[in-house]
């Protein structure tokens, strides 16, 4: 049986948007931009390439931490999924701290058709049960669109890892019981039992497994059987060290039961961003 695959955590190529410490991150840790270079800047290119890799949909997400990783704004993102519709679907984000009106930015965004919003607690220094968030989750909630939110540890410089202790967002589960949460890098480094407990005891609340070694998927999350469940396949492409095939073929080598599989890799994304 083919494999269904969509990729839920995927970033433009925009060098010049990004801090000099973080690109040189990227291109340090990349082996995607060391082949292709500029190339990846055409979202047709990038659109056939992750083709090739098995994905059948990618989000990509804005990255708008202007005082730390970089400026990638909605706006550009918007632009490029636009070329490849059928394939990109836009994330947005806003930054509580510069930006002037946040809500209504998202709310903007919301309109022009993004389907979920990216959150950087430790990029943009604040915890995620901060109240200025909450007219934010409500519009997210309203319009039924999920929130991906940057939960573990990151080695970019200006990064304040306290913000993305997931305990915070016990509270938004309990004030915002049908909007979608998806905790990326699944509390990467120190969170991991604390991210587990939220996504199975919490029907709104997922993990995103980007950014963690796929093969010590076991290892970080013991239950990995029974949680897989409320697990979604991401990968950060192309800021990564392998490929979006690579890690799932090591994840569908780790003995997991199929039904387990399917949400991990396609139907948990698919049900979240409401692609039949």
């Amino acid at each position: 049986m083919k494999r269904r695959l969509i990729d839920f955590h995927t970033h433009p190529y925009r060098p010049l948007d990004l801090t000099p410490g973080t690109w040189d991150f990227i291109r340090n840790v990349s082996p995607a931009v060391a082949e292709h270079g500029d190339r990846l800047a055409d979202p047709h290119f990038v659109a056939d390439l992750l083709r090739g890799e098995g994905v059948e949909t990618a989000v990509v997400l804005a990255e708008h931490c202007p005082g730390s990783s970089g400026n990638v704004r909605t706006d550009t993102v918007l632009d490029l999924c636009a070329q490849e519709s059928d394939f990109f679907l836009p994330f947005a984000s806003v930054d509580i701290n510069s930006d002037a009106d946040p809500v209504t930015l998202m709310r903007s965004y919301i309109e022009r058709g993004v389907r979920g919003l990216k959150l950087y607690p430790s990029y943009q220094f604040y915890y995620p049960n901060d109240a200025r968030l909450y007219p934010i989750y409500e519009l997210c909630q309203a319009a039924g669109i999920p929130v991906l939110i940057h939960i573990g540890s990151s080695v970019l410089p200006g990064t304040r890892i306290k913000y993305c202790d997931p305990i915070h967002l016990d509270d938004v589960t309990v004030d915002f019981p049908d909007l979608n949460l998806v905790m990326a890098h699944g509390g990467r480094g120190f969170w991991y039992d604390v991210c587990a407990f939220l996504a199975w005891h919490k029907p709104n609340v997922y993990i995103d497994v980007t950014g963690l070694v796929p093969g010590r998927l076991r290892e970080h999350f013991p239950d990995l059987d029974r949680l897989a469940t409320k697990m979604i396949f991401g990968t950060d492409w192309p800021a990564m060290p392998r490929s979006p095939k690579y890690n799932a073929d090591v994840i569908a080598s780790l003995g997991l039961p199929q039904h387990a599989l399917d949400a991990l890799f396609f139907g948990n994304a698919a049900r979240l961003l409401g692609i039949t």
